[in-house]
């Protein structure tokens, strides 16, 4: 009976979008018969790479190097990214070469993509129950883009008292400002949600000293006042949102991000909304259970099915 270990090592531990992550593959033949690899690929959540010169025939008993090779990450993947491993396996039986058929990993593995510098950005959103719901994943999304947040009342606490102060502080010492506008209170008049009064003024605070400025909208909400209004001028760009299904988000702010991470090193606004406005972003309104390892070092044992 056919027995293996698949070993990779992967170079870095963190890669930034855009870089070539090269890896490295060993199998060990645990067994007493000859085995052959072949198809390798690894699986990961934004594609897959085949390994075609990964493989060869392994003798009982070796652990053998099966080689490296450079896979190029794309330009707007960040994050924690997942893959799986498959490849086929054949045992040599009898004289001739059988073949066992496809294995893939029952685990899944990971590599850790985020650009650099790691910038600072002031996150204006709501504490309340309801709007950490919304604003927690959303802040990991931003998280995911090489940005550290702060929010006064999540990262720093300070008395009720020294809000005020300590809220112009931070926004003083960010890179940008993100201000995701969630429902708040039921305007009567026009049937819509007004966003928190304190979005306005964090905004506020942050366009008069000339931070770059991106608003994340939910789309059940209207803006009103500032925000609003600097939208409309293209002096921060909106992304709308539907907070039941924030996996388009995700798509905006990866088609968005690059674009505002280049604002915040030039400080140049206006090449920030011509680019933007060449993009389209599907899906988005633009006005302006399975065990997760770390996979830069892994193992996978496998055996014959027979």
């Amino acid at each position: 009976m056919g027995n293996w270990i698949i070993r990779w090592n992967f170079d870095k531990e963190v890669y930034n979008p855009g870089e070539s992550a090269l890896a490295s593959f060993w199998l060990e033949n645990t067994g007493d018969t000859y085995l052959y690899l072949s198809e390798l690929k690894l699986d990961f959540d934004f594609g897959t790479y085949d390994l075609e010169n990964i493989g060869g025939i392994i003798p009982p008993r070796v652990n053998k190097f099966l080689g490296n090779v450079r896979l190029l990450l794309p330009e707007n993947v960040v994050g924690r990214k997942i893959f799986t491993i498959k490849y086929r396996m054949y045992e040599y039986i009898n004289d001739n070469w059988v073949d066992l058929g496809y294995y893939q990993s029952d685990k899944q593995y990971f590599i850790s993509v985020y650009p650099t510098p790691l910038y600072k950005v002031f996150v204006s959103k709501g504490l309340s129950d309801e709007d950490k719901a919304i604003g927690k994943p959303i802040v990991e999304m931003i998280r995911e883009w090489g940005f550290k947040t702060i929010t006064v009342g999540d990262e720093v606490e300070v008395s009720e008292a020294q809000v005020p102060q300590k809220v112009r502080e931070e926004i003083k010492k960010a890179d940008a400002l993100i201000a995701i506008a969630t429902p708040r209170h039921l305007d009567a008049l026009t049937g819509l949600w007004r966003t928190l009064e304190w979005l306005h003024g964090e905004v506020g605070i942050a366009f008069g000293i000339d931070k770059p400025l991106l608003i994340l909208k939910d789309k059940r909400t209207s803006l009103g006042g500032l925000p609003s209004y600097l939208t409309n001028l293209k002096q921060a760009p909106i992304i709308e949102f539907d907070p039941y299904n924030l996996d388009e988000l995700r798509t905006g702010l990866s088609t968005i991000m690059p674009g505002f991470r280049e604002w915040i090193e030039t400080k140049r606004r206006q090449e920030f909304f011509d680019a933007l406005g060449k993009i389209i972003i599907g899906g988005l309104a633009v006005v302006g259970g399975v065990t997760i390892l770390s996979g830069i070092i892994g193992a996978l044992g496998g055996a014959s099915k027979r």
